[in-house]
């Protein structure tokens, strides 16, 4: 019997390559395309790489450290007081928290409340409002300057400050604490109140914690 000539389909074999005993054998075109893709490859990863590095030295960049800050509103408290409690110099612009550094500076006895805020590019805006004298609390033998929210402050009370005498207390205080503040709050109130309804000129109150305040 004749044997029958095998006839291979025009669609077995792939375009640009054949096969050589387990070798792919590739033509100029499909080697250049390849080789293309290999260094757009390589191109883009180079790029990646320098973009990150661009980052990383911006945001290291001593151009973007802090080495101003401006400070507004103080009276009492010096710009030094206010930097040293802000303890950013030197430090990044870009990182620099500011939320802590408003914290601390409203730790400062005489601030009352800070604002603070980048300026471009190396430097703060912080803006203070000061407390300011109220009363004097009298304790025992020692008196103290307060706020009307009953901090005590540093330095002495207006001439004709309210008085506020506590009863059995010689206690010593230092600036930035508290004293009894609903003795405060209501000794406030009664000021507010008093003179309008009763035409009188409150100066003087005693504070105890079992009788509560006492216009003298």
């Amino acid at each position: 019997m004749a044997k029958r000539k095998r006839i291979g389909s025009p669609f077995s074999r792939k375009r640009g390559a054949r096969t050589v005993r387990g070798e792919v054998l590739m033509d100029d075109r499909t080697r250049r395309r390849l080789s293309h893709t290999r260094w757009r490859r390589i191109g883009l990863m180079l790029a990646t790489v320098g973009a990150v590095a661009g980052i990383a030295a911006f945001y290291i960049s001593p151009a973007l450290r802090v080495n101003e800050i401006e400070v507004g509103g103080t009276v009492t408290v010096s710009a030094a007081e206010v930097e040293a409690a802000a303890g950013l110099n030197g430090a990044s612009l870009l990182t620099a928290d500011l939320g802590a550094a408003k914290s601390r500076i409203e730790e400062l006895p005489m601030v009352k409340e800070a604002t603070i805020s980048r300026a471009w590019p190396q430097g703060l805006r912080v803006a203070i409002l000061e407390r300011t004298p109220w009363a004097v609390w009298q304790a025992g033998s020692r008196a103290y300057t307060v706020d009307d929210e009953g901090v005590v402050l540093v330095g002495d009370a207006p001439e004709g400050a309210l008085v506020i005498s506590v009863s059995g207390a010689d206690v010593g205080l230092e600036p930035g604490q508290i004293v009894d503040q609903d003795a405060v709050a209501l000794a406030r109130s009664l000021t507010e109140l008093v003179p309008a309804e009763l035409a009188l000129n409150v100066t003087r109150f005693e504070w105890s914690g079992d009788r509560g305040l006492t216009i003298t």
